[in-house]
Order: structure tokens, then C-alpha cells, then sequence
């Protein structure tokens, strides 16, 4: 099985086409990560985590490791951490997408360095 069919099987029915849709948006902007599920999320990884799928009761975070040190210009990355960044994602609604796919190429680029 998958990482990503494995994932989706835990995740809320309310959550799945969104983790869908933010999961082939990861896999186009940074086709060399590999997905894995570490610590019950579905993680991207090259060389080092470089983003996750975390299904959460209200809204899917897209968490990315070393999210404070990217460029943000739309302001989408969320949380205090000394590294780790997270852009929620509600269930349904519309989002900006190439601010979304240029965070993950960065995060891709550092993870893959």
C-alpha cells in the first residue's frame, strides 16, 4: 500500500478531497520528494523533511520545516516556531495557489540540497 493510501484511509471523509488535491499540488511543484508517512502524517521528504499533510479536526495544515527562513510575500505561513511554518487549509474554499506551489518548491529545494 501507499503512503498516500494509507494516509487517506485515516483521515477525516470531510478532509480527503482536499489532502487529494494538496497532495498532487506537492507532487507537481516538487517531483523529487518522496512521500512517506512519518508520525501518522503523510511527509515529503528529499534529503531532509521538507513538508507534511496533517489532518487536524477543523482544517488540513500544510506544515513545512523551515518554513520561518522562506519567502512568504503573500503572508500564507502561520505559527512561532523557531523553524516549522503551517498553512491551513479548510475543507473546501479557494486558496492561492502559486503562493502555496513557490513555498513548496522552496521548502523542496532545501530538503533536496
Amino acid at each position: 500500500m501507499s503512503a498516500r493510501s494509507e494516509f487517506l484511509k485515516r483521515v477525516s471523509p470531510d478532509h480527503r478531497a482536499r489532502v487529494r488535491e494538496l497532495d498532487a499540488l506537492i507532487r507537481g511543484a516538487a517531483p523529487d520528494l518522496v512521500p512517506s508517512v512519518k508520525w501518522g502524517n503523510l511527509t515529503y521528504h528529499g534529503e531532509r523533511n521538507a513538508c507534511a499533510l496533517v489532518d487536524h479536526r477543523e482544517h488540513v495544515n500544510l506544515q513545512v520545516w523551515g518554513g520561518a527562513g522562506l519567502r512568504d510575500p503573500q503572508r500564507l505561513l502561520q505559527g512561532t516556531g523557531k523553524r516549522m511554518r503551517h498553512i491551513p487549509f479548510d475543507a473546501v474554499g479557494s486558496y492561492n495557489q502559486s503562493a502555496v506551489v513557490a513555498i513548496i518548491k522552496q521548502a523542496a529545494a532545501e530538503a533536496c540540497a
